[in-house]
């Protein structure tokens, strides 16, 4: 259930879009990413983990108005979703 709501926010908050059938990471989330993972890189980081950058970028967008918790769940829920290889055209 939680996992649920959490997909619903991030789909209203353009994270994540339908595809069909399926949930996929939508463009802003690649550009969240992207940023976060450029913000790492430049701090050193070597990113063999894609929970980091994902926590991150996360963590910006919600740090402010999301409990822990909830965090937690968007981490786990926004790492499935962009581990998985897109589909081809």
């Amino acid at each position: 259930m939680a996992e649920e709501r959490t997909l619903a926010k991030l789909i209203a908050d353009g994270f994540v879009r339908r595809d069909h059938a399926r949930c996929v990471p939508a463009d802003r989330w690649h550009a969240a990413l992207a940023r976060a993972a450029l913000t790492l890189m430049t701090r050193g980081q070597d990113l063999k983990d894609l929970r980091v950058p994902v926590a991150w970028a996360l963590s910006e967008a919600y740090a402010a108005s999301s409990t822990d918790d909830e965090l937690v769940e968007m981490v786990a829920v926004m790492t499935a979703l962009s581990a998985v290889p897109p589909r081809a055209m």
